[in-house]
This record gives C-alpha cells, sequence and structure tokens, in this order.
C-alpha cells in the first residue's frame, strides 16, 4: 500500500590509497535472478565490495517496500519504474537487513509459480500487447486550501500501476499543529466484486478475510494501512515509542508540522498502486483513494484528494487516470473518509478502554470487563500478544500528558498480568496526546481521547 529515495554515502580513501574504481551496480536480471535461484544470501555476495558498507550507511527507500508494492505486480511495476531500486534491494539485504515480507513478495513476484499462478486463461489478454499503446499523461495540481495548500502529481507507471504524490503544507497563520500526516482510505473493485492487497489474477479476493473487517458497512472503503504489521491509521507517519513521537514512515515521505504564527513543514507522502487482475476475464477494475492531511493531536482534516484509476476488461485496454483533477481537491474530506476511519478503531483494537477520568489513571468497571474478554481470546490463542496504548486528551500539558498515558497504558498491563497473562506477551506504548481519535479542541475534554487502546496481533 505504501511507497518512499535514498542517498547513497561516499566510499571513504585513506590519504595514500587512489580512489577506488567504482563497480558496476547489479543489473535488475542479474540481482532477481539470483534472489530467485539462491535468495539473499547470494544477494548479498553479489554486492558486497569495499564500498559495501558505506552504501548501507544512508536510508534506503526499501523498508517497507513489500507494504508500499502492495502485491508481486506492483512489485515489478516499480522496479521497471526505477531500475535503481534492485540495486537498493540488494544493498539492503548485504546489511544484514531481515524483510520476510519483502522476501516472499520477490519470490512470488519473479518465481515460476508465480508466473503459473497468473497465467492467462484462453480468450483472455492480460497486458497490453502493442507497444504503441500510450500511457495517458500525468495530472498534476497546485491548489490553496483554506488551511493549507495542496500539491500533487499521478503519474502512470504502467498500463496496470500508477504513482500518487502528494505534499500538504498548512498555512501557519491559521493551523497550529506539533504533527500533520495523512489518513488514506482505499476501494478496490474488479467487476462487482471487490479486490485486496496481495490477490491474483486468479483470486483477486484472496486476502478478504484479512481485510474486510477494516471496510466501513455503508461505502466498503477501508483505512489504507498494513494490517498485520501497522498499529495507526496513518499513511506516512508511524509511532516511535523510544523517541515518544511520530515519525516518518520509511521511504521518501515526511511528517509535517505548522507553528501559528510561525513556519510551517509540508507532510507529504506517495503510493503505487497496482492490480495484477486486470484484463483477466473477471470485469473493468477500478481502485479509488482519498488521501486526507490532518493533524494528529486534534484528528483535524485539513485538506482532502481524491485519485486513482481503472482499467476496462478488454484486450490492450489503457490505464485510465480518474481523480486528481482542480475539483477532486477539497477543503473538507467526504462524509464516507470520516466514516471509515472511525470504523477503523473498531476493526483494529480488541478493547478501547476510553473516558478515563481527567488526570487520572484508575481503571473504571467496565474497563475491566473489557479487559477481562483480552484475557479470555489471549488464553484461547496462546501466540497472541497485545500491544497496550495509552493516550491523553489536550486538557493538560505535553509532559503531565506523557506520564499520564503511561500510567493508563501500565496500569492495563498490570491487569492482564493480574489475571494470568504473561508480561512478555504484553508491550506498552504511550502517546500523550500526540494522537486524537476523534476530533477535539486543545483544552477542551475529550473523553474518547483520554484512553488505553489494545491490539492484538
Amino acid at each position: 500500500m505504501h511507497d518512499r529515495a535514498a542517498v547513497a554515502s561516499e566510499v571513504e580513501t585513506t590519504p595514500v590509497a587512489p580512489a577506488p574504481v567504482p563497480r558496476r551496480p547489479p543489473s535488475v536480471a542479474q540481482v532477481l535472478g539470483l534472489q530467485r535461484s539462491a535468495g539473499n544470501a547470494a544477494v548479498a555476495r553479489l554486492v558486497s565490495g569495499p564500498e559495501g558498507e558505506q552504501q548501507q550507511a544512508a536510508a534506503s527507500p526499501v523498508a517497507a517496500l513489500a507494504q508500499r508494492a502492495g502485491s508481486p505486480a506492483g512489485l515489478r511495476a516499480m522496479l521497471a519504474a526505477d531500475p535503481r531500486l534492485a540495486g537498493e534491494i540488494s544493498s539492503y539485504f548485504a546489511a544484514g537487513n531481515d524483510d520476510p515480507a519483502l522476501n516472499a513478495l520477490l519470490g512470488q513476484a519473479f518465481a515460476p509459480a508465480a508466473a503459473a499462478e497468473t497465467e492467462e486463461a484462453p480468450g483472455t489478454e492480460k497486458d497490453p500487447s502493442d507497444p504503441a499503446l500510450p500511457l495517458p499523461a500525468k495530472r498534476t495540481g497546485d491548489k490553496a486550501l483554506t488551511k493549507g495548500r495542496m500539491k500533487w502529481e499521478l503519474d502512470p507507471v504502467s498500463h496496470d500501476s500508477a504513482r500518487a504524490d502528494v505534499d500538504f503544507k498548512p498555512d501557519a497563520t491559521k493551523v497550529e499543529a506539533k504533527n500533520v500526516s495523512f489518513g488514506q482510505t482505499v476501494l478496490n473493485k474488479v467487476g462487482d466484486k471487490r479486490a485486496y492487497a496481495g490477490g491474483t489474477a486468479r483470486d483477486p479476493a484472496k486476502n478478504k478475510d484479512k481485510f474486510e473487517p477494516f471496510e466501513e458497512p455503508g461505502s466498503k472503503r477501508r483505512v489504507d494501512h498494513t494490517v498485520d504489521t501497522e498499529n495507526d491509521p496513518f499513511y506516512g507517519a508511524e509511532w516511535d515509542q523510544a523517541a515518544k513521537k511520530w515519525k516518518k514512515e520509511a521511504g521518501a515521505v515526511a511528517v509535517g508540522s505548522s507553528k501559528k504564527g510561525g513556519r510551517s513543514k509540508s507532510a507529504t507522502m506517495n503510493d503505487t498502486p497496482s492490480t495484477p487482475w486486470a484484463r483477466e476475464g473477471l470485469g473493468d477494475v477500478a481502485i479509488e483513494f482519498e488521501t486526507v492531511a490532518m493533524v494528529l493531536e486534534t484528528a483535524e482534516p485539513l485538506g482532502a484528494l481524491k485519485w486513482g484509476f481503472k482499467i476496462k476488461d478488454e484486450a490492450n485496454s489503457p490505464i485510465e487516470l480518474t481523480g486528481a483533477e482542480d475539483a477532486d481537491c477539497t477543503d473538507a474530506p467526504s462524509d464516507e473518509w470520516g466514516a471509515t476511519m472511525a470504523h477503523y478503531y473498531e476493526a483494529k483494537y480488541a478493547a478501547i478502554l476510553d473516558e478515563f477520568d481527567v488526570g487520572k489513571s484508575e481503571l473504571k468497571p467496565d474497563h475491566k470487563t473489557k479487559l477481562d474478554g483480552v484475557v479470555t481470546t489471549m488464553k484461547a490463542k496462546t501466540t497472541l500478544k497485545a500491544q497496550l496504548g495509552g493516550a491523553a486528551d489536550l486538557t493538560g500539558n505535553a509532559a503531565q500528558n506523557q506520564a499520564l498515558s503511561l500510567k493508563r497504558a501500565q496500569a492495563a498491563r498490570d491487569y492482564l498480568v493480574s489475571k494470568g497473562i504473561e508480561a512478555s506477551r504484553l508491550e506498552v506504548q504511550s502517546y500523550g496526546a500526540d494522537w486524537a481519535r476523534v476530533q477535539a479542541e486543545p483544552g477542551k475534554d475529550e473523553g474518547k481521547n483520554r484512553r488505553v487502546q489494545v491490539w492484538l496481533h
């Protein structure tokens, strides 16, 4: 679901040694062929050399690549669009990084079994075969909104994929925001059915059981996030518990901010979705997104952009970009977006203990009842772990709220331990007042933001 560039570090030389001759980077075919046949260790050997360690000093665009690609076809499209990425993948594994999700996706994307799985049925044509079939022109925009400026590009990568880049800069005369990132919703359709990341041409709904719980009952849209590994609904930001702050997700994205009366910093994101089941006799394909810039500590929406693409179920049908026009960029998100974001909290967490008393961390009777349900679930499935995330509203100062949110999470942990759940299965996080569940104003009492949310995974 997510997409992000690295800065290559220079190779150091000693005063007496000549500068090393640059090594020719491995080709895409070399890297992918070797990974398929011999695995990551062989890839590491391919790229090892005098400069190998220095190359890893820079931030890698490979981190979270699997979730950004979303599918084998998506990964193939990204590699075709950026040939340098193959070298970055090889360097990433050579540095000793372990990424089972990417390893599995590489195997699916380039192993013979993957090719067999997506084999065309008689009478269908999976990809456009006419080399003269042009890609549509990319769509760009730059629009001043009430609370900031939205800039975007929607660029077709191939006739199965497109890349969106979005930049939102808050208006510092109107917006006070410690953290600005994005909440993105998605609806992926093939014919009259829904499709899901990781699906195949034979089975677009392969991962339906994983994603369907997050679909809002009315619109069937869901928050675009990596279900297995992400604990938040934000596209572009992730929580750093060690530093107790939001940081950018891996890749070329940034968390924004704004100091009213001072300066603001843009929030950025990008995404490269693909549809491996297009032109397979399953019906027309359409994928629709709504990307909304928002203040994380107040849940205030700042600006919205709708975008996507569609492909007709016909041989040689081109990709058609949708949305990403001036009229698709608005001050406020749709009602569907709001309902989908609200449903995320219901679907993601096994329990949400809210309405803590202001300034207090003591569990209430209904909190204990909810935690008793968590105990039952964790005892029935002993492989489950629980992440307990404490939060506060904006009625206290930052230091008080950080300490208070931690105490709330610890109180929930201690209760679970008292009921026989091993402490080793429990993780505590504390967000202070930096993560609002529902929209609120600074200084105002909001009970749903004074909470502990329990994520079982």
